[in-house]
C-alpha cells in the first residue's frame, strides 16, 4: 500500500490540531515521543532512524491520538505498540480508528479486509479485535 496520501491526511490533522512535529535522528531503538507543554502546543517527535516494523503513518496517527484522546494527564508519551496500560490503549485504538476511517472511507464493507489492515501496519495478533472493529464501522 502507499502511504504517501494517508501520511498527507494525518499531517495534515496533526497540523488541524495545532500540533507541532519534528523529524530527530535518534537511535535505533529510541521511541518517537509527543511532549505534551504547558502553555505551548504540543510536539511530536519522530524517530526517522526508528528499527520499529510500524510505518511512520502509523507511529504518528498513534502519537496524534495520545494527544486529541488521552486524558492529558502525562506531560510525554513515547510510543508503543502494547497495550500495557490505560494511555497506551486509548492511543493505539485511535491510531487504528484513524488509519481506517482514512483508508476504507470510500470502500464498500464487503470489500474491506481486516488481514490487509493488519499486514500494511505490521499490527501483533493482539489487535485483531480491534483493527477488526474499526475496519467495520470506518
Amino acid at each position: 500500500m502507499d502511504f504517501s496520501e494517508l501520511e498527507e491526511r494525518i499531517d495534515t490533522q496533526i497540523n488541524a490540531a495545532g500540533i507541532g512535529m519534528v523529524y530527530e535522528e535518534l537511535e535505533p531503538y529510541d521511541p518517537d515521543i509527543v511532549f505534551i507543554r504547558e502553555g505551548k502546543h504540543p510536539l511530536i517527535v519522530i524517530n526517522a532512524l526508528s528499527a520499529t516494523g510500524i510505518p511512520v503513518v502509523a507511529r504518528k496517527a498513534h502519537e496524534l491520538s495520545h494527544v486529541l484522546d488521552g486524558d492529558g494527564s502525562a506531560r510525554s508519551y513515547t510510543f508503543s505498540i502494547g497495550f500495557k496500560n490505560s494511555a497506551e490503549r486509548i492511543a493505539n485504538r485511535g491510531m487504528v480508528w484513524r488509519l481506517a476511517k482514512i483508508i476504507y472511507e470510500d470502500i464498500p464493507l464487503e470489500n474491506r479486509n481486516y488481514y490487509d489492515f493488519m499486514n500494511w501496519f505490521n499490527l501483533p495478533s493482539d489487535f485483531e479485535a480491534i483493527v477488526e472493529e474499526s475496519v467495520r464501522h470506518a
